[in-house]
C-alpha cells in the first residue's frame, strides 16, 4: 500500500509543478524534442511523412530549433528527407495527441496545428504517466523480492531522487521517460516469464524490445536481461537453451512481434531513403577505443554519480545484490556494464544539454533492483541504530540534492552544457549564479575541444 502511495505523490508532485509553474504554457518541443515530436502533426496534420518541409516554418513561429531551420533533417538521393531521431516516443505519445488534436477541432479556441496549448500539455501529460506506469511495473517486479516498505523507499529514491524527476517535468519530451517505462516493463516480464512461463510474457517481451529498439536503438542492449536472467553458471546455461529448445512456437511469434513494432521505423527508413535499414545520425558516432567512462560517471561536467548521487549507492548495493541473490546477479552486471561502455563511447559522451547523464535514465529501473537489496540490508538486519540513521539521512540528502539541483538546472544555473568543478562548487545552493561566477563556466576552447576541433 506505501508503496502506490509513493507512485501517487511523484504523480501528484509532477503534476502540481506543471500547473504551478505553466510549463504546459511553454514549447516544449525544441531541438531533440521536435524531432521525436514531429512525425505527429506531420501524419496526422500536414500528410508530409516524406519531407517534413514544414517544420522550417514551425520553427519560426514556435522556435523549435533557433536559426536551425533543418535541425536533424538530412536529403537523401531519393529527393525526400530523413529525420535522425526514431519514431518511438511518438508512437507512445499519439493518444495524448489526438485527444489534444480532438480538443483542439471540438473546441475552436486552439489552433489544431500540433503546438498549441493542448498539444504541450499532452506531450507533458504522456512522459508523467508512462514514467508512472513504468514505476508501476517496477513496483510489481521489486515485490516479488521485498516487503512493502523497502519498495516505497527504492520507488521515492528512483522517482525524486534521479534525473527522471528532471525529465517528466523540467525538461519534458525527450525519449528517456519512455525507456524508463519500457525497461521496467521488461524487467517486471523476465521475472514473470522465468517464475511462471505462459506465452503471453514471451510476447509482451517481443512487443516491448520492439519498442525500445524505436525509441533509442542502443537500448536493445537490455534484451540481455530477458535472455540471461537467473543464469548464473554452466548448469543454468545449459537450462535455458533447454528452455528456449522447449518454447520454440512462443520464441518465435514474440520475434515477429518484435520485427512487426520495429518494422515501423524499417517502413519510414525505406520511405525516404529506399533502404530497410538506415544509419540516422549523420557525422556522429561511437569511439569504443576511447571511452569516457570516468568523466561520464564522476566528472562535473555531467557525471552521474555527481548530479544523481543515489545512483552510485545503488552500484554500492551490487555487493548486497551478488551476497543475496547470485542468480541474478550476473545479468544485471552485465547489463549496467555494458551499458555504461557503449553510452560514455558516444562522441558526445555528454549527451549535450541537459542534467546529469541522462542517456542512463533507462537504467534505473534496473538500478533499483541492487537500491532495493542495500535498503533491506540496512533496514532489516540487526544492526547499530546510528547506521540506519545514518544511511536515512543520506538517502533524504541526495533526493533532497536532486530535487533542488533540478530546479537550479532549470534556470540554467546548473548549466545544460558547460559546467566545471570550480563553477559547480562557486553556485553549490544557489538559485541564481552571478556574472562573477559564469566566468568559470567551460570556455568556448575548452568546449571545442571536447569534440577534438582543431584550431
Amino acid at each position: 500500500m506505501l508503496s502506490r502511495i509513493t507512485i501517487g505523490v511523484y504523480t501528484f508532485v509532477c503534476i502540481y509543478l506543471i500547473f504551478n509553474t505553466q510549463r504546459y504554457k511553454d514549447n516544449i518541443y525544441q531541438w531533440d524534442v521536435s524531432g521525436y515530436y514531429i512525425y505527429l502533426p506531420a501524419i496526422f496534420i500536414h500528410h508530409d511523412v516524406g519531407r517534413m518541409d514544414v517544420y522550417k516554418a514551425t520553427n519560426e513561429k514556435y522556435r523549435l530549433s533557433g536559426t536551425v531551420s533543418d535541425y536533424g533533417f538530412f536529403e537523401q538521393p531519393t529527393g525526400k528527407r530523413t529525420n535522425k531521431y526514431t519514431l518511438g516516443c511518438a508512437v507512445l505519445q499519439l493518444p495524448f495527441f489526438l485527444i489534444a488534436h480532438a480538443y483542439c477541432h471540438l473546441s475552436a479556441a486552439y489552433t489544431p496545428d500540433g503546438y498549441t496549448y493542448p498539444y504541450q500539455f499532452a506531450g507533458i501529460f504522456s512522459g508523467i504517466l508512462w514514467t508512472a506506469i513504468g514505476l508501476l511495473f517496477l513496483r510489481g517486479f521489486l515485490r516479488q523480492y521485498f516487503p512493502d516498505i523497502t519498495v516505497a523507499i527504492t520507488l521515492l529514491c528512483i522517482a525524486l531522487g534521479t534525473n527522471i524527476y528532471c525529465y517528466t517535468t523540467y525538461s519534458p519530451g525527450m525519449s528517456h521517460p519512455y525507456s524508463f517505462f519500457l525497461s521496467a516493463a521488461i524487467l517486471y516480464y523476465t521475472h514473470k516469464l522465468y517464475s511462471n512461463t505462459h506465452q503471453r510474457h514471451f510476447f509482451m517481451i517481443g512487443i516491448l524490445l520492439g519498442m525500445v529498439i524505436i525509441i533509442r536503438p542502443v537500448n536493445i542492449i537490455i534484451a540481455v536481461l530477458p535472455l540471461f536472467w537467473a543464469v548464473h553458471n554452466i548448469s543454468s546455461l545449459r537450462q535455458r537453451l533447454h528452455f528456449f529448445s522447449q518454447n520454440l512456437a512462443p520464441i518465435a511469434i514474440s520475434f515477429l512481434l518484435y520485427f512487426a513494432v520495429a518494422s515501423l521505423q524499417m517502413a519510414y527508413w525505406y520511405h525516404t531513403t529506399g533502404h530497410f535499414i538506415h544509419y540516422s545520425y549523420t557525422g556522429e558516432g561511437f569511439n569504443f577505443l576511447q571511452p569516457h567512462i570516468g568523466k561520464g560517471l564522476w566528472g562535473f561536467r555531467k557525471g552521474w554519480f555527481i548530479y544523481t548521487p543515489i545512483a552510485f549507492i545503488a552500484l554500492c548495493g551490487l555487493y548486497f545484490l551478488w551476497k543475496q541473490n547470485k542468480k541474478t546477479a550476473p545479468a544485471i552486471i552485465v547489463y549496467l556494464a555494458v551499458m555504461i561502455y557503449v553510452v560514455f563511447s558516444w562522441q558526445c559522451w555528454w549527451y549535450g544539454g541537459g542534467f546529469s547523464a541522462r542517456a542512463l535514465i533507462e537504467t534505473l529501473p534496473i538500478v533499483a533492483f541492487p537500491l532495493a537489496h542495500l535498503c533491506h540490508q540496512v533496514y532489516t538486519t540487526p544492526t547499530y541504530l546510528l547506521t540506519k540513521v545514518s544511511f536515512s539521512i543520506l538517502l533524504v540528502f541526495c533526493v533532497t540534492l536532486n530535487l533542488f539541483q533540478t530546479y537550479q538546472h532549470s534556470f540554467n544555473t546548473i548549466h545544460c552544457d558547460r559546467m566545471t568543478r570550480t563553477y559547480y562548487f562557486r553556485t553549490f545552493g544557489k538559485i541564481m549564479a552571478t556574472d562573477e561566477d559564469l566566468k568559470y563556466l567551460m570556455t568556448d576552447k575548452q568546449f571545442k575541444d571536447e569534440y577534438n576541433f582543431k584550431k
